[in-house]
């Protein structure tokens, strides 16, 4: 264990001592200021008048709130994510244990929890710490605002402390949501993870739409490995170079970031176009790590069936058009990267139905309106099932993929 790691753990631990001390000593006086401890959990409610919803200010919203199950839609489509994952994942698993052979990633998507210096690097967590606090924001400034809009108070609002993350909250009134029709609540319980979604959304634009700000983007291919005997190895081709262009044509006159986030068969498709047109083959080969080094090569097979002979995988070299834009594009990219990750996975894990999550409380409040004393013992059925899922997938997956 990294020793950064045992100083973090070991601060952690005599913070929270600390805490649950004071707090035990000074609970009145502490709760006045709206404080709590309760073990790892530190909790501020900063704002304890109620917030009624506002019948000027909603007004015109609830003339069109059939809008407003465009949230129960997304939830629904975050669910069916959630499960898809989950059970190829299954799936998959089950397939590699009767091959004998490890699961690759891809067959395989691994669902592995963010444990600061084991699953995650140590320079990355102020990042992901920010990221999750701005993803918190958001699910409960959703959940609070259509509480608002569909007539429920909120109680209180403030800040909550769970291990290292600092997370936003807002406290629904109880009374007021019970009340509420069962539409109703389904669109308060599905605005978090719409919420996320939404922030998904726009962190993968705006990083697709940063990153050519601060980089000139050289899509293209990795070459992992050259294989003996073939048209690269009587070339000369090197390993560790990326192919960025074939006979002039640059790959990125081809294709954009998007296409190669979520699409990048496309290079694949772009680079079976070339080497069908020619046995002769020019590469021009780019060094990731120094841009200003390019090698153009000529490559010769004996047909356009044959292969080149390199091991090859997709690839965006990065080069800051400044120094500047170098520090502030990484540090955007890094930023806007995690966001996207984090948010699409916390809409996918808080749709599923467990316990703590709103994809539960969902499940609870329909079954309860369907089947009324069979519906709660049903919902919990459902829930410990799929929690059971989860775990087997995040057990694997550390067994797996986690050095």
């Amino acid at each position: 264990m990294p020793n950064e790691l045992i100083a973090i753990l070991l601060g952690y631990v005599i913070f929270i001592s600390l805490a649950n001390a004071v707090y035990g000593v000074y609970k009145d006086k502490l709760r006045k200021l709206g404080l709590e401890v309760s073990g790892i959990t530190i909790i501020w409610r900063i704002f304890r008048r109620e917030i009624v919803p506002s019948e000027k200010s909603f007004k015109r919203i609830r003339k069109v709130g059939f809008l407003l199950d465009a949230l129960i839609i997304v939830m629904i489509a975050s669910l069916l994510i959630g499960f898809k994952i989950l059970f190829e994942n299954i799936i998959g698993m089950i397939k590699a244990i009767g091959a004998a052979e490890a699961p690759t990633k891809g067959v395989v998507t691994p669902v592995v929890p963010l444990i600061p210096g084991i699953t995650i690097s140590l320079s990355n967590l102020p990042t992901i710490i920010a990221v999750v606090a701005l993803a918190a924001l958001v699910h409960e400034g959703m959940h609070a605002l259509v509480s608002l809009v569909e007539g429920s108070k909120i109680k209180s609002a403030g800040l909550a402390l769970i291990t290292i993350i600092l997370a936003p909250f807002v406290e629904i009134d109880e009374k007021d949501f019970e009340k509420l029709r069962l539409r109703s609540k389904l669109r308060i319980l599905s605005a978090g993870v719409s919420g996320n979604i939404g922030l998904a959304i726009i962190s993968i634009v705006l990083f697709a739409t940063l990153l050519p700000v601060f980089f000139n983007l050289y899509p293209g291919f990795y070459i992992a490995d050259v294989v003996e005997k073939t048209a690269a190895e009587k070339a000369n081709v090197p390993e560790n170079m990326v192919i960025v262009a074939i006979n002039g044509t640059y790959f990125r006159e081809k294709t954009n970031v998007l296409t190669l986030l979520f699409n990048p068969q496309k290079l694949n498709e772009i680079l079976s176009e070339f080497k069908l047109k020619g046995e002769t083959l020019e590469l021009t080969l780019m060094n990731p790590r120094n841009t200003s080094e390019i090698l153009v090569l000529t490559v010769v097979r004996n047909s356009t069936k044959d292969p080149i002979g390199v091991y090859l995988y997709p690839y965006i070299v990065m080069e800051p058009r400044s120094k500047l834009a170098a520090k502030v594009g990484y540090a955007s990219q890094t930023f806007l990267l995690w966001s996207f990750a984090i948010n699409l996975g916390l809409a996918a894990i808080n749709a599923i139905p467990i316990f703590i999550t709103d994809g539960g409380k969902a499940l609870d409040e329909l079954l309860k309106q369907k089947l009324r004393r069979n519906g709660a013992t049903l919902s919990r059925i459902v829930q410990a099932f799929f929690l059971t899922i989860l775990l087997i997938n995040m057990v694997a997956s550390v067994m797996l993929y986690v050095p």
